[in-house]
């Protein structure tokens, strides 16, 4: 609706006689078509909402009169008016929650709190190289929930002013209006939603996939909200030729229960997928480490974390949450780690030789083939991995120590894997891989969950119905995991990312 100007000169009547149901009807009659319609509607909500024994249909009254002329006096902002004058304060680049539209239902971002006009404010971080100022956080921008807020409406002269102002808003924050208290309105949803908006990540999937090289450059672990120390982190970490939009669902669901978007701190990972995932769950843990270094200085830094991994992503989530002790190393080499390392071999030590990056984890693994997957031995798997290249820097840090130990040190079972300096993300998850084998029978550390897909029955009891199941690319016989504290199966082909029965079964689980 266009608002039509006003002629005259702006005034502030004087409300005091009006008892509140007189004031109520009052504030309602103005229909806020005009400039000076609004500024006169709003000066008469803030008289209610100020008011002493205030009804509960009173109150509601004054909140939504107050919010509707605070949106509208936002959007004219920059208009020229002889009656009134906005004076806005706060970010420049402010967008109303009620102007982002979610074109996907289960995306719609919910509104906490009482009070003002929630909104979402972006501050960019990339340089002018390309490159992100801050590396823990997306390179499309740092998104974060706002409230606008009225600070004063006052007459100067013949001009009604009225200074508005956008306050960083990310818990539940109160504020006073005469002696009542209301809530602030913000929503931690809908910055994710104009992040998911202006997102590119997903270019880099098949690109990571196939050149990780040239995908290099988008890797990292990304803070979606502000960076906590005293919340727990939720780490989700994608799988093979994917990116972190999978979590779109699993994310919105998170911030929009305000209980949860309070509690926890959700870091998505991006790395590209076509090199084996020991070697990209290594790097991930080094850049969880420096993250950890990061907050560890505020009080309350977290020890403990939820990992979330689907497919790939669950190997890579396990290899975060487990002590290797010289498992992998024994299946990779014939002699102890300190018969063959020497400085400079650091980062492959690091590869098999690991611990925890958290005290206590929470696991769950998503569609994750665990003892690997059919596919990979497939001729569709063989294709694939025909079409990865892997990085210079990973062949090389093979090639480099095999050539100084010897080809003798390696075990008869990754000879064939390690013999060309590789191997690629598709062989590791052949179901005959040492590593995978080796890896199965170590425990996380902490508590683990499994949701298993299936694209027929999500029901079975005895072991020939179980061995039935698959999502087409996992078997449940691989996804299973004996120690998991519950499972669940749900509808899937291989997309469990996607499901409303895993979401709610992950959202049961962390609340």
């Amino acid at each position: 609706m266009s608002l039509a100007g006003a002629y005259g000169y702006g005034y502030l009547p004087d409300l005091s006689h009006f008892d509140n149901i007189q004031l109520a009807a009052r504030c309602t009659s103005y229909e806020q078509s005009t400039t000076l319609d609004i500024a006169l509607a709003l000066d008469c909500y803030i008289t209610l909402l100020k008011r002493d024994s205030l009804s509960d249909a009173h109150r509601a009254i004054g909140i939504d009169g107050y919010n509707l002329a605070v949106n509208k006096l936002f959007r004219l902002r920059h208009t020229t008016d002889n009656l009134i004058q906005v004076n806005y304060s706060g970010p420049s680049e402010l967008v109303l929650v009620s102007e982002i539209e979610a074109l996907d239902a289960r995306l719609s971002p919910k509104v906490f709190g009482e009070l003002g006009g929630a909104a979402v404010a972006r501050i960019s971080n990339q340089a002018q190289n390309g490159r992100s100022l801050d590396l823990n956080y997306p390179l499309e921008g740092i998104y974060s929930p706002y409230s606008l807020q009225v600070e004063s409406v006052a007459l100067k002269g013949l001009r009604i002013h009225i200074s508005l102002q956008a306050q960083h808003v990310a818990v539940p924050t109160e504020i006073l209006v005469g002696n009542n208290t209301y809530t602030q309105r913000y929503s931690p949803a809908a910055a994710y939603l104009s992040l998911l908006q202006n997102a590119d990540i997903h270019n880099f999937s098949w690109l990571g996939f196939i050149n990780a090289q040239d995908a290099e450059k988008r890797m990292g672990v990304f803070s979606i909200g502000e960076l906590s120390s005293v919340k727990t982190p939720i780490i989700m970490i994608h799988g093979l030729n994917s990116d972190p939009l999978i979590w779109r669902y699993l994310t919105m669901a998170i911030f929009n229960d305000e209980e949860l978007s309070q509690h926890y701190q959700i870091l998505h990972v991006y790395y590209p997928s076509g090199p084996p995932p020991f070697y990209n769950a290594m790097r991930v843990r080094n850049l969880l480490y420096k993250l950890n270094q990061r907050i560890a200085s505020s009080e309350g830094a977290s020890s403990s974390a939820v990992l979330i991994g689907h497919s790939m992503g669950g190997v890579i989530a396990k290899l975060i949450s487990t002590h290797s002790d010289n498992t992998l190393w024994d299946t990779t080499f014939t002699e102890p780690p300190e018969a063959l390392l020497a400085e400079g071999d650091e980062m492959l030590r690091d590869i098999f030789i690991f611990n925890p990056v958290y005290k206590e984890n929470t696991v769950f693994f998503l569609d994750t083939p665990h003892r690997g997957s059919e596919i990979a031995n497939s001729l569709i798997g063989s294709l694939g991995s025909s079409l990865i290249t892997l990085p210079f820097s990973f062949k090389a840090l093979f090639k480099n120590f095999i050539e100084k130990v010897g080809v003798s040190r390696l075990t008869a079972a990754m000879l064939p894997f390690l013999q060309n300096y590789g191997p690629d993300s598709v062989q590791v998850l052949r179901p005959d891989h040492p590593l995978m084998t080796a890896l199965a029978d170590i425990p996380v550390e902490g508590e683990s969950y499994s949701i298993i897909g299936s694209t027929s029955t999500l029901y079975c009891q005895s072991e020939t119905e179980c061995a039935a199941i698959t999502d087409s690319v996992v078997s449940y016989s691989s996804a299973y995991l004996p120690e998991a504290k519950d499972t669940t199966i749900v509808n899937s082909s291989h997309n469990s990312f996607k499901s409303t029965q895993a979401i709610e079964f992950i959202l049961d689980k962390l609340r």
